[in-house]
């Protein structure tokens, strides 16, 4: 048993809780600055207005105004579990209680722009702190098909655990692993960190061809999957140079498990990302869609790419990477930083 705090009382966070719980642990679910309505719907009746779905009773949420620094500072595990435009705040809080966990926890996905020109993305396993773990490499990266409702309402699911010290990870599954929420270990966080991060940004272009190729009795089958074989490729070749090291090919066996092809199938399948590639796929431009039909939605997908411009074209100007090899990536690329319609020229998938 263990005493975890979940920063971020938004989906993902909050469905971690139930196997959290469930593993015996003392859990305390801590909303953000924008998560005072869901902690207190959940102080009412124990249903999450966005999960629909109701949390154990021993799950105790607290408003951020609430959670006091000692909470924080004499937690084992805490998980951050904000979207990616609420880390500076959960880094800050960690700060402010002086917490220092044994394990941090990654649930965040996304990257951060390099400072060095021209320089691959970071993930979050480089970008945070050392100092914010009391255990070196402590911080623990959590990847793999995991629809948030499907977590909270106890259906079996398996993820990876990653951490450059892999006895961390495998503590952290001794904690949290149910018999329905299975885990795999690795230590290749950042490998897992830049598929889960990249996942959302493939699966954009991916969904486009749920709506952008239809049938009677639905969507078709074909550009679909010759889509979503590409995204998997891409996702290896990107995860590969985000990691550096662009010249091994088996480098990255993440993107072809759980934390890659794994993830981008159920995020294809349904979620913010997701419908976004609808939406341009019926022939909207970003603009058009994030002022419209979604907005106010945090998409961490055009994140993701917004992150990833800028050095993805100087590394193939320099011919680190090549843009042959990267058809789909660049189609999405240019909706997101050219607000296009989205094109995908099937003739330029690589022979």
């Amino acid at each position: 048993m263990a005493s975890i705090v979940i920063l971020g009382a938004g989906v993902m966070g909050s469905a971690l809780a139930v196997p959290a719980v469930e593993a015996g642990n003392d859990v305390t679910l801590a909303g953000s600055p924008l998560d005072d309505a869901i902690v207190d719907a959940l102080a009412r009746n124990d249903i999450h207005p966005m999960l629909d779905a109701s949390l154990p009773d021993a799950i105790e949420p607290v408003r951020e105004s609430a959670l006091d620094d000692a909470t924080l500072a004499a937690a084992d595990v805490i998980v951050l579990g904000v979207s990616s435009p609420g880390i500076g705040w959960a880094v800050e809080r960690l700060r402010r209680a002086n917490a220092r966990p044994d394990i941090l926890t990654l649930v965040t996905k996304g990257l951060v722009a390099n400072e060095d020109d021209g320089a691959p993305p970071l993930t979050y396993a480089d970008a945070l702190p050392t100092s914010l773990c009391a255990t070196p490499n402590g911080l623990v990266g959590i990847g793999g098909p995991c629809i948030a409702r499907e977590l909270a309402l106890g259906y079996p699911t398996r993820v990876t655990f990653a951490s450059r010290h892999r006895p961390n990870a495998e503590r952290l599954r001794e904690l949290l692993q149910t018999d329905t929420y299975r885990i795999a270990t690795s230590d290749d966080i950042v490998g897992v960190e830049a598929c889960a991060a990249l996942k959302n940004f493939l699966c954009i272009g991916v969904s486009a061809m749920l709506t952008a190729y239809r049938l009677d009795d639905g969507h078709a089958k074909n550009p679909l999957a010759a889509l979503f074989n590409q995204a998997v490729i891409e996702l290896a070749i990107l995860a590969r140079w985000i990691r550096d090291q662009p010249d091994e090919p088996e480098a990255t066996p993440t993107a072809f498990d759980l934390a890659g092809m794994g993830d981008l199938h159920v995020t294809v399948g349904g979620g913010r990302n997701s419908r976004l590639g609808r939406h341009l796929g019926d022939g909207a431009t970003l603009d058009a869609v994030l002022n419209g039909a979604m907005k106010g939605v945090t998409v961490e997908g055009v994140d993701t790419g917004r992150a990833l411009s800028s050095a993805l074209q100087a590394a193939c100007a320099e011919c680190t990477l090549a843009s042959a090899e990267l058809p789909l990536t660049f189609a999405i690329l240019a909706c997101l930083c050219d607000d296009r319609p989205f094109r995908m020229d099937f003739a330029t998938l690589p022979d």
